[in-house]
């Protein structure tokens, strides 16, 4: 699949990241796409519904499109990026992580998705 293989290689630029632990990529079916385990599936799920309650409130209130949902902890942090239209890729982060690198090679895969 051409998804899986171009963002694979995000995916493992991300994840060289200092801090940065795990990355996933999900369709937004809730289905992890790169891989699939037991922890995975269930963060793939709940990302997404958690991204759809977001997006739907900042249409409620006329907010603009949801551009990325970062969700702060005190073990890190996750980002959760949206692609195309059927994809979602969630990076969980140290609490050290250097989120404008991350933020940097998020935006690039999504760019070079979409050129491509």
């Amino acid at each position: 699949m051409i998804v899986e293989t171009h963002f694979e290689k995000a995916i493992i630029s991300i994840n060289r990241i200092n801090g940065v632990k795990d990355s996933i990529l999900a369709g937004l079916n809730g289905i992890p796409v790169s891989r699939v385990d037991k922890n995975t599936s269930i963060l793939s799920a709940t990302t997404v519904a958690a991204l759809g309650a977001v997006r739907e409130m900042t249409k409620s209130i006329s907010y603009g499109n949801l551009e990325k949902l970062i969700v702060e902890t005190d073990f890190g942090k996750i980002i959760i990026e949206e692609f195309g239209t059927k994809h979602v890729i969630i990076v969980l982060t140290e609490t050290d992580a250097n989120i404008g690198m991350i933020r940097l090679m998020l935006k690039k895969a999504v760019k070079d998705f979409i050129d491509n």
